[in-house]
């Protein structure tokens, strides 16, 4: 008996074993990608813990030495006591704010938020309410626009580049700081939103490492505008839009983002 001739091993078309083939390659890429995605995430996570450790650590010190100079110090007066408080105050806002950062990266890389017209009115608002403390101890002026171009967005989210952006100003915008805020809707459709301080500056290597990915963070970096400018990266490209900074030695900082335009007015 004549058997007949078999083309494939084990009888299979040819057709199968190349889509075999190519499933087992696709499969083996996907892999691939999935252990650099986890590392990279994994790196992020170790650099992001040992900046928020970092950010954490000087303010812890200088609350246990303030402390320690209201117990050891019997006769203090009034006035000296009261300043103390307030600096534990401060340095307890500051504390607040790290953690309160730490738990919206946490947010924005787990979850896509709602995009819906902006009231920056409210927004800018409540911002000021919230550092109202910082821009009472500064003796800051902080100017905002009566009307805005309206940005699609997620409020609470953009509320907290706006908190980054102003505790910054605030911080590093002069003596007193004197604050502008402000907005542009641009031609490609984007609004352009904008912080000016009229502080020392930032030399352009500086400028480099501000918007910086947390891997990529100088681990001696200045705390401040480093922990807040790349936490203020991540919410702005999760919603599209794209962050700057102009600055100049000798004449101030402006930092910026960008949201896509609303067609609807609020």
């Amino acid at each position: 008996m004549n058997l007949p001739e078999v083309d494939e091993p084990l009888g299979l078309p040819e057709s199968r074993i190349r889509n075999a083939r190519n499933n087992l390659q696709l499969s083996q890429e996907q892999l691939l990608e999935y252990a650099a995605a986890l590392q990279a995430r994994n790196d992020e996570l170790e650099a992001y813990a040992h900046t928020v450790a970092h950010n954490l650590k000087n303010p812890l010190a200088v609350l246990v030495i303030t402390s320690d100079l209201i117990t050891d110090i019997p006769d203090l007066t009034r006035k000296e006591l009261k300043e103390y408080l307030e600096q534990i105050r401060s340095v307890a806002y500051e504390m607040d704010s790290i953690i309160n950062n730490l738990l919206l990266l946490s947010q924005v890389s787990r979850v896509d938020a709602p995009a819906e017209p902006l009231d920056m009115i409210r927004i800018i608002a409540n911002i000021r309410k919230r550092l109202n403390y910082m821009i009472k101890a500064r003796r800051a002026r902080v100017s905002v626009p009566e009307i805005w171009p309206t940005a699609i967005g997620y409020a609470p989210w953009v509320e907290e580049v706006w908190a980054n952006y102003l505790s910054n100003a605030l911080k590093y915008g002069g003596e007193p700081p004197i604050i502008e805020l402000g907005a542009i809707s641009q031609s490609d459709g984007m609004v352009r939103f904008w912080i000016r301080d009229h502080g020392p500056g930032i030399p352009p290597d500086a400028q480099r490492r501000l918007y910086t990915p947390f891997t990529q963070l100088d681990r001696n970096h200045e705390g401040g505008h480093g922990l807040g400018l790349a936490i203020v990266l991540n919410i702005v490209e999760k919603m599209g839009g794209q962050v700057g900074i102009e600055s100049e030695l000798g004449q101030g900082s402006l930092f910026f983002f960008t949201l896509l335009a609303s067609p609807i007015s609020l």
